[in-house]
């Protein structure tokens, strides 16, 4: 991270805490630069298995082609682009990823080519040809991986042409090969993103080559032979390892990047085997080494304190499961996954509130930590039963991390809807009954925050994570329409207007649900995710072994989206200021019709702080509560008191997003700003200060709900000195929006100051947005093509 970002945080601390801060930080990067100096001229891979690696396990169900029908126009043109070593991924557009791209830049910041064996961080020399993007040398990573590096690169193809793992596609900023992980830089040049090469050596697009191999056998149309996909994915994987030492690079930097990287290389792997495909000993051998290198990376670099812990600890926890779940018993892999199940079971406790919600104050990052806790969980009850007598037989003496692993055995529970019965044969997990209560409600919550259109609320950041990118949701355009619609593609030309471009909808909720309700078959989840989340639905059953978990909903038809959920609300706190007050000015909106208001319910998310109305044509939504992470803040924007209103599929108020992270702080700032919110505002003000940090937010505001129901909401926050009120009512085919500045009697005898509009034109000039709509990480849409 930055030093301004440091100054920033210490500046915010007691002198004593900040001088604590600054020693702990001095020593971590002396032990870093340390360790880089003690490992620069030694291996650190993992023994190879010298052609006879262990057996890994396998979990993987058979997909049935009609499960995989309504996705093989996709599947076919993306995985297409992906055999050219082109990836679209956090905006960039289609690029061709190689060792000397000269990239497009961002807003304004262009960093040049350099030679495959050095890099930007290291002020390396310009590449003497861009076209030609040479194969990296020996030099490109450090001297005591070179041998091995080379081993492991001669067992590709010779017509292989490699990725450039370590660029910044976007801004063309290259990190270095050769710098100890705990060394690497970033969010220290302008435009420059690290969520780029992060988000491309996640390397979830291996699980869709496995698609295409599944495709290519069953001669689906716009398919290569299916050993083409085969022999690509084998070929990425050594290209990776061997540009990639362990712990070297900007690739071994997040604890959580390796554990969602080492959870998709073994799924991707066990799909392509389970459907006839086979690779050499030598692949398998390397292949092997690094599951363990990431494993072990994993257990020594937990992200995460006692005092905050979040998705990026919940990954590592995912991850490592994967990893310990796939390898071979062995008491170091026995007690890795004793721990895993342990921390799953913690952490989802801890993350997720008893209704369901993420605690982090963002709807994108729901989504991302609901799909680790879903596939890690599955994984967890399709376990053979060697694997699950290790949760009974582990030796925890020789763990030496934190947290502890307390003594074996991990309590076992019977699966609901099965009672306790008698026997050895009697289905039992380490799950208690709570837990997966829990699990269905995190499908709830992404379907009560989806609106008409498909797409989220935006509440909070969104950096389009994912866990596994099994099916992405893409629509087909021209790249002439996508240059007209995504302002982010200024300047790409790529493609030319009338080739087709397949652009990634990576906000729709659909597959994380489906993927939970591989466990729990409920008609109303299955409704939800539709054709296009089967795909994540029978992997995650396919994991659990085909076991169906009763609903906490007992027998019967589930209800439906928003039931049974008001009364949370009945207990809202009014303790902030009086029940009721008289508005300063109140906005009417006029509804196209009073049916739009058919067949309304309502939900409340009090831990989260979302209050939301939806019918089959609207979704009204008000934010109040809680800045996440147990007052951190880290993904949180301010946006207390803001509403979001969708009308048959078209936003009248919409939450902009995030946009971007580290590449550009100013940009960052705005759309977290109040000013990118349908809040209310006080002149050019914020609610809260945001000097502390990129991912940082003081609560100042402490909003709180006063009243929420069927019919209105009343809430409270006092980020501008004072309270600021904000009501809601639905009724007669309106929604009524009131501010006011206190409880007094808002504008005299006169009344507040009343507008009526009837258009989502007119709402959304009483509310103008200091920034464009950003749907999804990177992208944003141009002013004349929003929705």
């Amino acid at each position: 991270m930055s030093l301004g970002h440091l100054f920033r945080y210490a500046r915010t601390l007691a002198p004593g805490a900040a001088a604590v801060h600054g020693w702990r930080l001095g020593r971590r990067l002396l032990g870093a630069y340390g360790r880089q100096a003690g490992a620069y001229f030694r291996s650190t891979y993992e023994p190879a298995k010298d052609g006879q690696p262990r057996a890994l396990g396998g979990y993987a169900p058979e997909m049935a082609a009609a499960v995989l029908a309504p996705q093989w126009e996709p599947i076919a043109a993306v995985t297409g682009q992906y055999l050219d070593h082109r990836f679209d991924l956090l905006g960039s557009g289609w690029v061709r990823v190689e060792h000397g791209m000269r990239c497009r830049g961002f807003e304004g910041h262009r960093y040049p080519p350099v030679a495959p064996s050095a890099s930007a961080e290291d002020g390396g020399a310009p590449s003497a040809s861009a076209e030609d993007g040479g194969a990296p040398s020996a030099s490109a990573v450090s001297p005591g991986n070179r041998a091995r590096a080379r081993a492991i690169r001669r067992l590709t193809d010779p017509d292989y042409r490699p990725i450039d793992w370590q660029i910044d596609f976007k801004s063309g900023y290259r990190w270095s090969a050769r710098r100890w992980y705990r060394t690497i830089r970033f969010g220290h040049e302008p435009g420059v993103d690290v969520k780029a090469p992060w988000e491309l050596a996640r390397l979830q697009h291996l699980v869709q080559l496995a698609w295409a191999y599944i495709g290519a056998r069953a001669k689906e149309a716009g398919f290569e032979a299916p050993e083409t996909y085969a022999s690509e994915f084998r070929n990425q994987v050594l290209d990776f390892l061997a540009a990639n030492p362990p712990r070297f690079g900007v690739n071994w930097y997040s604890t959580m990047e390796v554990a969602i990287r080492a959870a998709n290389l073994l799924l991707a792997l066990d799909l392509f085997r389970r459907h006839g495909a086979r690779f050499d000993a030598a692949f398998m051998g390397e292949f092997t080494a690094a599951v363990e290198a990431h494993g072990r990376h994993i257990v020594n670099n937990p992200e995460g304190s006692e005092a905050h812990r979040a998705n990026h600890y919940l990954a590592g926890i995912a991850g490592l499961l994967f990893v310990a779940a796939y390898l071979p018993r062995t008491p170091e892999t026995d007690r890795w996954l004793a721990f895993a199940v342990r921390q799953l079971i913690a952490e989802v406790e801890r993350q997720f509130t008893p209704d369901g919600a993420n605690f982090e104050a963002s709807t994108g990052y729901h989504r991302l930590s609901a799909e680790m806790a879903i596939y890690a969980t599955a994984l967890v009850l399709g376990l053979p039963r060697d694997k699950t007598a290790a949760l009974a037989e582990y030796d925890s003496r020789p763990w030496r991390h934190h947290p502890a692993l307390p003594p074996a055995p991990v309590e076992m529970h019977p699966l609901p809807g099965t009672g306790d019965a008698p026997g050895a044969e009697a289905p039992r997990s380490p799950f208690p009954p709570w837990y997966f209560e829990r699990l269905e409600r995190m499908a709830e919550f992404s379907i009560h925050v989806t609106k008409p259109d498909g797409r989220p609320v935006q509440i909070g950041d969104t950096d389009s994570g994912r866990f596994f990118k099994l099916c992405p949701l893409y629509r087909r355009m021209t790249a002439g329409e996508a240059r007209r619609t995504l302002a982010n593609l200024a300047g790409y030309d790529d493609l030319s207007d009338d080739q087709p471009y397949w652009d990634e909808e990576p906000l729709d909720h659909r597959g994380v649900v489906g993927a939970i309700n591989g466990l729990f078959a409920r008609s109303d989840f299955a409704a939800f995710a539709g054709r296009r989340g089967a795909v994540e639905t029978a992997v995650a059953a396919g994991l659990a072994g085909g076991r169906t978990i009763a609903s906490y909903l007992g027998e019967g038809e589930p209800p439906g989206a928003g039931e049974s959920r008001v009364s949370r609300a009945g207990g809202a706190p009014a303790d902030n200021g009086p029940a009721e007050t008289v508005p300063a000015r109140e906005i009417v909106v006029e509804l196209p019709d009073p049916s739009v208001l058919d067949g309304l319910t309502a939900v409340a998310y009090l831990d989260f702080g979302l209050f939301i109305w939806r019918s089959p044509r609207l979704f009204l939504s008000v934010r109040c509560g809680p800045i996440g992470q147990n007052g951190n803040g880290g993904h949180a924007h301010h946006d207390q008191l803001a509403v979001e209103l969708n009308v048959d599929g078209v936003d009248w108020l919409a939450d902009p997003g995030s946009y971007v992270y580290t590449p550009s702080p100013r940009r960052r700032e705005a759309y977290r700003s109040v000013h990118a919110h349908a809040a209310p505002r006080a002149g050019s003000g914020e609610p809260a200060r945001r000097e502390l940090g990129l991912f940082r937010l003081d609560d100042t505001a402490k909003a709180g709900c006063l009243r929420f129901d069927a019919t209105g909401f009343h809430g409270i926050h006092s980020g501008f000195g004072g309270p600021v009120y904000r009501t809601v009512a639905v009724d007669r085919g309106r929604i009524v929006i009131g501010d006011g500045p206190g409880s007094g009697p808002g504008t005299g005898a006169a009344g507040p100051d009343r507008t009526v509009v009837g258009t989502p034109e007119a709402l959304r000039a009483l509310f103008p947005a200091s920034v464009q709509f950003s749907p999804g990480y990177g992208k944003i849409v141009a002013a004349d093509a929003r929705p």
